[in-house]
């Protein structure tokens, strides 16, 4: 499972939990990617190629061979991008509110980064941070769980672990890869899974034509209710596709 821009593995500790109560034969591996959580940089370009070239890396370090892999935002292409390279068995794909296209910065992601940098770079209180990602228009639960990336300093004070110039690259990387050609190969062994979150507009309507036109025995397109961080806000709705839809 691959979380998005400013995320880390844990956030889909809750899902993974659910997942393989319902599904023991299961296991899942969270993983935090390049620049999040307990990772460094990555060994190969920061960007969506280059994390997918990390995730191999790992997944053959570990003596993984997953038969499914998730992504979630950022993590999505990741997710694409690391089913691009081929694969020896079958793979089942989850694209959750993520996009295969190219277009202009725009989104929750990218507004969440205008509102970080103008704020102050250091905050007495952690409460402090989420207020003015609060007055900038998020929901204080979506304001709570940014300010997880906060750490607190030798003076007692708290400032960013993530390095935002750093985020700044890997949007706009993200905003201009291109991974139609995944999507719409027809590969027998690739099953592609997107989920389109209702009140999110991660994915354009005119990706979402197109990925409805490529739907069919390998390609899936599915609908929920929900904002771009429905794996957060409605939990259970991720769960039941996963349950429903993982290979046996």
């Amino acid at each position: 499972m691959l979380h998005g821009i400013y995320g880390r593995g844990r956030n889909w500790q809750g899902i993974a939990r659910a997942l393989v109560k319902a599904r023991p034969e299961y296991a899942c591996w969270l993983v935090d990617m390049p620049h999040h959580g307990d990772s460094g940089p990555g060994a190969h370009a920061d960007g969506v190629l280059g994390f997918a070239e990390d995730l191999r890396d790992w997944s053959v370090a570990q003596g993984v061979t997953p038969d499914a892999v998730l992504g979630h935002s950022y993590g999505g292409k990741v997710a694409l991008a690391y089913a691009a390279a081929g694969h020896v068995r079958p793979l089942q794909v989850w694209v959750i509110d993520s996009t295969p296209e190219t277009k202009p910065p725009s989104g929750s992601a990218w507004g969440m980064l205008e509102i970080v940098r103008a704020l102050p770079r250091r905050f007495a209180t952690r409460d402090e941070a989420i207020a003015g990602i609060v007055a900038g228009g998020y929901a204080l639960g979506v304001a709570q769980w940014m300010s997880t990336n906060l750490t607190r300093d030798a003076a007692g004070g708290f400032t960013w672990r993530l390095d935002f110039d750093v985020m700044d690259r890997l949007l706009h990387d993200f905003f201009t890869t291109d991974l139609w050609a995944i999507v719409e190969a027809g590969d027998a062994q690739l099953d592609l899974h997107f989920l389109k979150a209702s009140e999110s507009n991660a994915m354009s309507e005119t990706a979402v034509a197109r990925i409805t036109a490529a739907a069919g025995d390998h390609v899936h397109l599915h609908h929920r209710p929900g904002g771009h961080w429905i794996h957060a806000e409605s939990p259970e709705i991720v769960t039941e596709l996963l349950v429903g839809s993982l290979p046996s």
